[in-house]
This record gives C-alpha cells, sequence and structure tokens, in this order.
C-alpha cells in the first residue's frame, strides 16, 4: 500500500481506509506492508501491527517537477524501496508530488503489478470538485479550453472574462504555467492509463470520467469503501422528542456547512437539536470561524472540534438525521456509510457519490445543494413527523463491511 498519508502522521479518510484494507488482508493471511513518506531520518515504524517503510518527501520544487515534467527526487529512493520489499501487487493510494504518476512508472518499469484508487476528484479535474465555474457539474473530460476557462475562474479572474482570457493565453503560451495546466493534467492521465494494471473507482461517476478522459473500461474497477461497524436499528439508542439533526465533517466551504446554517431561518427551532462536529482547516480559517460563531449563538446547537474516530459512532448514535450539505462532488463521502451503518438515515445534496448511495425516503434524502429553503422545508417537515412518529427512523443499515471490500481487492489482486 503506498501512500503519502497514514498514521500515525496524519488521520483522514484515505488513511482510514488504507488501515482498513491493510488489517483485513492480514487477517486473511497476506503480507501487508505500507510505503509513505516522512520529514526526518525515519525510515521505518509500525502501527497497530502493520508495517511502514518511508522515503523522503520530495525536495524538488522547481516548476517542471510540480507541474509533473520531471519525477521527484525521492524516485530513486521509492524504487530502492519497493526493490526491498518484493511485494506482488503495489497498490497505490495517493496522487502528489512525493508519490505521483512518475512513481507509479517506476514501479511498472522495476516489474511489478500497480493498482490506484482514485478517492478523489481532483485525480482527473484541475479545480479538484467537478464543479464547472463552481456552479454545475462537469462532464469531466479534461479540455484545454474549457477547463482552463474554469480554472481562471477559480483564480478570481471576472467569469466574463474567463474564456477570452484561456483563449488568449493559450495562444501566446503566457504565462506558460497557468497556459499549459491542462496540458500537464491530460500529460498525467495518459502516464495512468500506460503505467496502471488496474485503476479502482469508488464511486460510478468516478468511472464515467475516467473512460472519458480514455481509459478502457476493462482497466476499471468498481469497489465502493466500507466501514468496520455496524449496528441493526434495535441498537440504536432512543432519541428526545426533539429532531436532532447532525453534521461531521471539515470546516471548509465545500462540505456546505454554512447552507445546512442558512437553511434554518425557514425552521420552528424550538424543536430542533443540532449538533456539528467540526475538524477545523487551516486554509479556511475564516469560513471556519464565521460558522462557529453562528453555530454558538444557536441556544440548541452544540459545536464539537476534532471529534475522534472511535467517539464518531456514539455521536451518530445520538442523531434523527446526518445532513451532509456537500457542494462539491464527492467520492463518498465517508460518513455517509458510517451514517448508514448506524441505520441513522442521510439528508444529503444531490451530487456525486452521495446521490449514488441514498434511496430518496428509504435511508435518507437529497436536495438541491444549495437551495437553502428547499433544505429547510425539508427539516421543517421532518419535525412535524418526529412529533407524529412518523420519521424515519428504521432504516436497514448499510451492508457494505471491511471484509467484503477486502474480498473484492483479493480478487483484482489476483487476477494481476
Amino acid at each position: 500500500m503506498v501512500t503519502e498519508y497514514f498514521y500515525p502522521q496524519s488521520s483522514g479518510g484515505t488513511e482510514l481506509y488504507v488501515y482498513n484494507l491493510a488489517t483485513i488482508l492480514q487477517e486473511y493471511e497476506h503480507e501487508v506492508n505500507v510505503l509513505s513518506v516522512f520529514d526526518g531520518d525515519k525510515k521505518s515504524d509500525t502501527y497497530r501491527g502493520i508495517n511502514i517503510a518511508y522515503i523522503p518527501f520530495n525536495q524538488d520544487f522547481r516548476t517542471e517537477v510540480i507541474n509533473g515534467d520531471k519525477p521527484a527526487d525521492n524516485t530513486e529512493s521509492f524504487t530502492n524501496a519497493i526493490c526491498k520489499i518484493k511485494p506482488d501487487v503495489i497498490h497505490f493510494h495517493t496522487l502528489t508530488t512525493s508519490i505521483g504518476a512518475d512513481h507509479i512508472i517506476a514501479a511498472k518499469q522495476a516489474g511489478f503489478k500497480t493498482v490506484l484508487t482514485s478517492h478523489i476528484a481532483s485525480h482527473t479535474c484541475i479545480r479538484g470538485t467537478l464543479m464547472q465555474m463552481g456552479k454545475f457539474v462537469c462532464d469531466g473530460k479534461v479540455e484545454e479550453q474549457k477547463c482552463l476557462s474554469c480554472y481562471l475562474q477559480l483564480r478570481k479572474v471576472p467569469e466574463p472574462f474567463c474564456n477570452p482570457t484561456a483563449m488568449l493565453m493559450r495562444f501566446i503560451n503566457f504565462p506558460n504555467n497557468t497556459a499549459q495546466v491542462v496540458k500537464h493534467k491530460q500529460n498525467e492521465l495518459q502516464k495512468l492509463r500506460n503505467a496502471i494494471d488496474q485503476l479502482v473507482v469508488v464511486s460510478n461517476w468516478q468511472r464515467d470520467v475516467f473512460i472519458k478522459n480514455g481509459f478502457p473500461n476493462q482497466q476499471i474497477s468498481l469497489c465502493r469503501q466500507a466501514v468496520t461497524i455496524q449496528k441493526t436499528p434495535s441498537e440504536i439508542k432512543q432519541k428526545s422528542d426533539k429532531l436532532i439533526i447532525g453534521f461531521i465533517g471539515r470546516a471548509t466551504a465545500v462540505k456546505g456547512l454554512h447552507v445546512l446554517l442558512s437553511s434554518l431561518k425557514y425552521v420552528p427551532t424550538d424543536q430542533l437539536e443540532l449538533k456539528i462536529a467540526v475538524i477545523p482547516t487551516l486554509t479556511e480559517l475564516d469560513y471556519y470561524r464565521q460558522q462557529k460563531q453562528h453555530v454558538e449563538s444557536l441556544p440548541y446547537a452544540t459545536w464539537t472540534e476534532n471529534l475522534p474516530n472511535e467517539n464518531i459512532n456514539s455521536f451518530l448514535q445520538e442523531l434523527d438525521i446526518l445532513c451532509v450539505p456537500s457542494q462539491v462532488s464527492e467520492t463518498g463521502p465517508f460518513v455517509v456509510y458510517e451514517s448508514l451503518a448506524q441505520g441513522v438515515p442521510v439528508l444529503g445534496s444531490d451530487l456525486g457519490g452521495i446521490a449514488e448511495l441514498i434511496s430518496e425516503g428509504k435511508n435518507g434524502w437529497l436536495f438541491p445543494r444549495q437551495d437553502e429553503k428547499y433544505l429547510g422545508s425539508l427539516i421543517a417537515s421532518f419535525i412535524t413527523q418526529k412529533l407524529e412518529g412518523k420519521l424515519l427512523n428504521h432504516i436497514e443499515p448499510i451492508n457494505r463491511s471491511v471484509n467484503k471490500l477486502a474480498e473484492e481487492m483479493v480478487e483484482i489482486y489476483g487476477k494481476l
């Protein structure tokens, strides 16, 4: 398992996915090693029985390296490390400068079978969200004029000027780094097509996007995320008479907490409890402070930061509904799986992987991602339904265990 992000150095969705998969594979008596990066002299470590080998971070920050035109300066260290481990399969989980397409090429050239699981939209989208101009879902095909225009809008160019500016920049090839940003993404995708034996996606929309960008269907396998702990509805605790809605996620605009909070002006909040669990993000501190101030001004709301993974299930069990108001196309998100595993329905935006996982009225509900009034009307109706004892609170828990994930991955490895 090759990932830039892994315990105990960092904690997140990719880390948890790799840890869960590695743990179950070891229980199946496969030998599993994790290869990661470390900013120091440490060469190896263990985490809960998993052996970790380290290579240094890339320290070459020249433009051609960042753009992927030249390999990172840790590529040789990577090749030496994998040749020492001698795995049957190398399974990549991140694409960064320190572990990217050229590392996969190096593994392929060294004679190893290669797998990449695509966990995020930025593997195909230079904006990282698959939202064209930040407003609507893109078809995902990487095209120079369209994608550069969208990228310029993200860089604060006024939208009416994005298309002509992109056209001019492409014509004069200046500034070179920005003018070539889409070509760099196209080149990276071509490298991946040639170097990956099997591409694993965790949602159907990702398969469609990769196919539009030239990946053959037979090179792609759908293998959704999974959870380790499941509960039956009968184990869910008795809740209060008020409707309890929760949110779990990073304090960033793309996670949409502001949409949930704005929708509450359409809700009779005397019959509502709001439980917010966030992970502060350094890149959006102003957003974090604004949302925290808003929540702390609400007498019916609680604000929790950096909720430990081991406490997430108990947090979810206190809820009637989990709200996942994502503003971008996500591959999961993982919290949807966790909520459904606890028998807690999800109220989510109608985008990406959320829309694939929610069956309207059976395990949750969907709403247009920015329609705070519609979201508020839904929440108000749920308050009424709970008072009448009609709220959807006995859903069938999602049946997607880590064991099932491991079995599917073993089958993929075996075919290679």
